[in-house]
């Protein structure tokens, strides 16, 4: 190109023309423009949130598909709530070597069992955990349904060998069955029976930062230690450090320390809402731990619901509403002894009295259940057992299963498709009114034998049922034959010693035992 042609385009005009052209106003500029700029901001975020919903679909559908294939949750190697001092085994080799017994140190816990090391080809073997109800008390294990089911099961079979083995703990909770379990797969059970729930308040402990933790942040948890995902996590990294809820959690000793035991103990009990939830949660934590544990080594498991004495059980300990003025509490008062002079000729205006009293305070154990006895002598048997349920749910010595724990069991076998045996609602078919209460309990929660037996039939057909065992048409009278031949065995001293126990029962609950608390604290937190 010509020298003065270039010269030409380098010129001062041409060159500011180039500037006018490539250089737009700030106002026009696309980087400036605000709807742009929102435009492009939409998109972004569109693009994010695509991105996200793809990941999450696909856990989604790995979730579910882990589900399908029958993975299921791995049980804790540890409990978040409690440890023990101790991890004594309830169980050991007699000295002959042929046969496991309960350990000595054990013995005042639990009633002495024995069973084969070596399991023959025709043993059905079966483990019984609980409380003191599993034990049979007031009276003891060979009156107990675990005693009962053995011999239902050999009335129906009589050429198979039957162990039923009665693991039931006085003042065991469920978060101390749960080692138990653990420690029985080693010797050879075909099944686990497992009977708990209104032992949990008994032992004083503390939930640390779980106390501190919302409804909404343990539902969340729960539900993310529920995820098929993360069990398969762990099966492939064994090595993963478990989220344990608690760092602060109570150390407990190798046996029980129930308050009640002690004097004043029932002076210890107050309402504390946040600790009866931390209760409640570490109470369906346990029971699914052990659904997990027995599902991990292929064992079946059944649940029973159990049941409490409603109708014949005043509560152990009343308080008034938290915050309830001294004037509140004057007029309530008022309120209820007006109803106790009424006669029952003025049933109404004694009704009217009571519902003005719960209306001052709807959390006073000794009025709900005060309301509940009049509308049952008023034979209105629905409203009685509302009254003396919401009675159960608020004593602040909570010796009886609660609601909330009811829930837990049905939740839990339906979750994990485990049979649940619900005994509470066969009492209540058992009982004229519908109310459970000494008809066939002699206490707030322990059967009477003949509820004993009542418990081991719907056992013994839900097996049946779940295909365990056909039995044949006429197991009914060898089994009636075999009881009789059972009760005929037993000292009259045994009955004597149970009559006595209940005796003594009944004041333990009520607070008065005379034995000195130990100086040093029950239980310690790590």
């Amino acid at each position: 190109m010509p020298r003065d042609r270039m010269k030409g385009l380098r010129s001062p005009a041409l060159l500011s023309c180039k500037t006018e052209i490539f250089a737009m106003p700030p106002a026009c500029h696309p980087k400036s423009d605000p709807q742009v700029n929102t435009r492009r901001a939409c998109h972004s975020l569109l693009f994010r949130g695509a991105a996200i919903l793809l990941g999450l679909s696909l856990l989604v559908v790995l979730e579910l598909a882990l589900r399908l294939c029958g993975v299921q949750p791995l049980p804790d190697s540890q409990d978040p709530y409690v440890s023990f001092r101790s991890d004594a085994t309830l169980f050991h080799k007699a000295p002959s070597g042929t046969s496991y017994q309960t350990a000595p140190e054990r013995i005042d816990f639990f009633r002495p069992q024995s069973f084969p090391v070596h399991k023959s080809a025709d043993t059905f073997r079966i483990f019984v955990l609980g409380g003191s109800t599993v034990q049979g008390r007031p009276y003891a294990v060979e009156t107990s349904f675990s005693t009962w089911l053995e011999i239902n099961l050999q009335a129906a079979q009589p050429e198979r060998n039957f162990q039923v083995i009665n693991c039931g703990g006085v003042s065991y909770a469920s978060y101390r069955l749960v080692p138990i379990l653990r420690e029985t797969l080693q010797y050879q059970p075909d099944l686990f029976i497992v009977y708990t729930g209104h032992n949990e308040f008994l032992e004083e402990r503390s939930y640390g930062d779980l106390k501190q933790s919302t409804p909404i942040y343990l539902t969340v948890q729960n539900s993310l230690r529920d995820l098929r995902i993360a069990s398969l996590m762990q099966r492939i990294l064994p090595g993963v450090r478990e989220d344990h809820m608690n760092s602060n959690k109570t150390v407990l000793p190798a046996d029980v320390n129930a308050r009640l035991d002690f004097q004043k103990g029932l002076e210890g009990y107050h309402r504390d809402p946040k600790t009866r939830r931390g209760i409640i949660d570490h109470f369906k934590y346990n029971v699914r731990q052990m659904i997990l544990l027995a599902k991990q080594a292929d064992i079946p498991l059944v649940l029973v619901n159990p049941v409490s004495n409603l109708k014949n059980c005043p509560p152990f300990k009343c308080e008034f509403e938290n915050g309830l003025s001294q004037e509140k509490q004057s007029q309530l008062m008022a309120c209820w002894n007006a109803a106790n002079d009424c006669e029952w000729s003025e049933a109404d205006r004694k009704m009217q009295l009571w519902e003005e009293a719960v209306h001052i305070d709807h959390q006073h154990a000794g009025l709900l259940y005060s309301v509940g006895k009049a509308c049952e002598h008023l034979q209105r048997f629905p409203e009685a057992k509302s009254w003396l349920t919401k009675a159960k749910e608020e004593d602040i010595c909570p010796l009886r299963i609660l609601e909330p724990m009811h829930d837990s069991l049905f939740d839990l076998s339906q979750e994990f498709n485990v049979p649940l045996v619900d005994i509470r609602s066969l009492i209540e078919q058992q009982t004229p009114d519908g109310i459970p209460g000494s008809e066939w309990l002699v206490d707030h929660v322990h059967p009477s034998i003949e509820g004993h037996q009542l418990i081991a039939d719907a056992l013994f057909e839900n097996l049946v049922s779940l295909q365990f065992f056909p039995p044949p048409a006429n197991w009914q009278s060898n089994r009636d034959q075999l009881r009789q031949a059972h009760l005929n065995s037993l000292p009259e001293e045994y009955f004597l010693r149970g009559a006595l126990r209940s005796r003594r029962l009944e004041g333990w609950s009520r607070g008065r035992s005379q034995k000195i608390p130990p100086d040093s604290n029950q239980s310690t937190v790590q």
